[in-house]
């Protein structure tokens, strides 16, 4: 056992003075929205501690959205003067750091595509590669030019430590953290898969609060979703493990109707939005299943191009976008 036990105890003293330091952060810092008028409108903006989950079947956006949000709250800290001492730090189980760093430098004239092609315009992504030295989004996971370098499972532990790693070596703190994906994160003395999910959502909230830092995690949904008349992924859809939707403060489902058969070069009405939408390579549909401590329930009809990402209203698709100079 690690650490000072005393230090899990709040008295009542303690607790006031506590809660009015949190209530005064609230008020004071804006925290961190997703930029997205219609979204925000509804959504408690994220704060150090929560753990937010994006459930989603294969294919259908988490990863992407991930590394949106990782983009736009980069963005925030370049604009107020903090890439030095601040960044958003993407924990990846499932990608080699090349091809995230491939999400990471997408926009208009090379996107994620080109690269995996092969057809880039090399010289424009070298230079690219020269900003993008500034840019404050740091990897922890496995890299493939790394591929010979001795490293230790990743374990929420391992994250951790690197974590403080990164602000003992580098004088780096995150303010925000992205898991991709929850079920993929290793837990050392679970046997069975559903108790290894299980903790590694408990180990993944207890990682939010002692950072501290918000968490987004990447959340599986299990195969039956596929046979829903809508399939938009409900609390309980979570593969292998009930206690995410415990565990998470909000949970957003994702649904792209253009890779679900039936579904294609057709107008559809979803459950909870006014009117009907075509469905086109950029609908995404994202609902909002959970927000612990307010109205957890809503639904948005949003434009989302994983090549460049992309994630806006769909009425501002065609509009400039802001995190393309990243």
């Amino acid at each position: 056992m690690k650490g000072d036990v005393r230090k899990l105890i709040h008295t009542p003293a303690d607790l006031a003075t506590e809660h009015l330091a949190w209530a005064t952060r609230n008020a004071t810092l804006p925290g961190m929205s997703w930029n997205i008028p219609s979204v925000d409108k509804w959504v408690i903006p994220m704060r150090p501690g929560d753990l937010i989950g994006l459930m989603g079947r294969p294919g259908h956006g988490k990863s992407s959205i991930m590394a949106f949000l990782a983009r736009t709250e980069a963005k925030r800290i370049m604009a107020r003067g903090a890439a030095e001492t601040e960044a958003v730090v993407y924990v990846t189980w499932e990608s080699s750091a090349e091809e995230l760093e491939n999400f990471f430098t997408a926009d208009d004239k090379t996107s994620a595509s080109d690269v995996a092609w092969g057809r880039a315009d090399m010289d424009y992504l070298t230079r690219k590669s020269v900003k993008r030295a500034q840019v404050p989004i740091w990897v922890i996971g496995h890299g493939i030019g790394r591929a010979a370098v001795d490293t230790p499972r990743m374990t929420v532990d391992v994250v951790y430590a690197a974590i403080e790693s990164m602000q003992a070596d580098y004088g780096v703190k995150p303010t925000l953290v992205l898991l991709d994906y929850l079920q993929l994160i290793p837990v050392a003395r679970a046997s069975e898969r559903v108790a290894q999910v299980s903790e590694a959502a408990i180990r993944a909230k207890e990682l939010a609060q002692r950072a501290p830092t918000p968490i987004v995690a990447g959340v599986q949904a299990r195969r039956e979703v596929d046979t829903y008349k809508q399939p938009i992924p409900e609390k309980a859809d979570a593969q292998w493990a009930s206690s995410i939707e415990q565990t998470v403060d909000k949970l957003f489902a994702l649904w792209r109707p253009c890779l679900s058969p039936g579904f294609e070069n057709s107008l559809i009405e979803i459950d909870g939005i006014a009117g009907s939408y075509e469905v086109t390579q950029q609908l995404l549909i994202m609902r909002m299943l959970k927000q612990r401590g307010e109205d957890g329930r809503r639904t948005w009809a949003l434009h989302f191009a994983p090549q460049y990402l992309r994630l806006c209203e769909l009425e501002l698709r065609n509009a400039p976008d802001w995190t393309a100079e990243l």
